[in-house]
């Protein structure tokens, strides 16, 4: 049976710039490279690119008791501070994570949150659920607004020249965003990013889809931007260590093993999942999230692939595959905390 998959507001500027094949991720039919992986990670460091971003859900928490709902379904602390964004995770009473997310503060009684591609229909409902009583409400945008995304060390100098907005580091520093203008469209600037690098996301109506791809491209033409898919989107995440739903995280994993405590504040006041985190904090984790390099054997390893040491399985791994920035076959995954020391030598099998 034939996947009918959906397609992004960007699609027809993908085709036109030469795609070269499109991939089935959650759901979207999405492009997996225009030249080659290497090249587009290339670019990356040395100038810029960009990708979609479409395939995230936009999900709004609105009303007087929007920062109280926020935290409760959220184990970081969120500041009701304009301009500010944090990464957290939802968790359920266990401590699993139901989805991993950033939250922006538009405003202390409105708070925008990128959700999970893969879970762009279960966390609406989900906090809904959680909120109840609450005088706040679930806004689900996700059909209204699309993604795009420039990234790379020349990123800030393309956007100056297609936008008014200050972009410098004192006005616009890591982990802060702006509500601006790029050619002329209503937008979010949000200083973000999975690649390691220098870079924004946009989020804006993606009635302007063709114009915003249009300009950022017109605006790029002189500093070496390289259109760049997703199936490189997924080694930048690999290579910085930027969690992938669904693969390194989900219901099953807590955010102590998964090497995400420094999101989780437990001293907030309550929040969902807080009393499965303390309970696990008191007993100690019994496995943790590692990096590896596959010295031999496999270049791409898949998720689930059982990782043994003197020839016993005690862990899995997350996703392994070669990584032209390190020039060497790089891996993720989950192995006993005895097993987690540098140095340590895995088998995958």
């Amino acid at each position: 049976m034939t996947d009918i998959l959906k397609r992004s507001p960007h699609f027809g500027q993908h085709m036109a710039h030469g795609a070269k094949s499109f991939f089935n991720f959650a759901g979207w039919e999405m492009p997996e490279f225009f030249s080659s992986l290497e090249n587009e990670v290339q670019a990356c460091r040395s100038s810029a690119v960009i990708f979609d971003g479409h395939q995230m859900g936009e999900v709004y928490i609105k009303g007087k008791d929007a920062h109280r709902a926020v935290q409760k379904v959220c184990a970081a602390d969120i500041q009701p501070v304009p301009g500010r964004c944090f990464y957290s995770s939802l968790l359920n009473e266990a401590g699993g994570i139901v989805d991993d997310l950033i939250v922006l503060c538009i405003a202390p009684d409105n708070f925008l949150l990128t959700v999970a591609a893969f879970n762009v229909a279960k966390t609406p409902p989900w906090i809904e659920g959680h909120i109840a009583g609450m005088d706040a409400r679930v806004d689900d945008q996700t059909r209204g607004t699309t993604i795009i995304e420039i990234q790379g060390p020349k990123s800030r100098d393309i956007l100056r020249k297609i936008t008014d907005a200050d972009l410098s580091n004192e006005a616009l520093p890591y982990f802060r965003f702006i509500e601006a203008k790029i050619a002329g469209i209503d937008c979010i600037i949000a200083r973000l990013g999975v690649t390691g690098e220098l870079g924004y996301e946009i989020i804006y109506d993606p009635g302007y889809a063709y114009a915003m791809y249009d300009a950022l491209i017109k605006g790029g033409k002189d500093s070496e931007l390289v259109l760049c898919g997703s199936r490189t989107v997924g080694i930048f995440r690999l290579e910085k260590v930027y969690h992938v739903y669904t693969r390194d995280i989900d219901e099953t994993t807590h955010s102590f093993e998964a090497g995400l405590g420094a999101y989780v504040k437990l001293d907030k006041g309550d929040f969902i999942g807080r009393d499965a985190l303390l309970e696990i904090q008191e007993k100690g984790v019994e496995r943790k999230f590692v990096g590896y390099v596959v010295k031999d054997g496999p270049l791409t390893v898949p998720p689930g692939t059982p990782i043994a040491v003197d020839g016993e399985t005690i862990g899995k791994a997350t996703f392994a595959a070669p990584s032209p920035t390190l020039g060497k076959t790089i891996g993720l995954g989950y192995v006993p905390v005895g097993e987690a020391e540098i140095g340590t030598k895995l088998t995958i099998l």
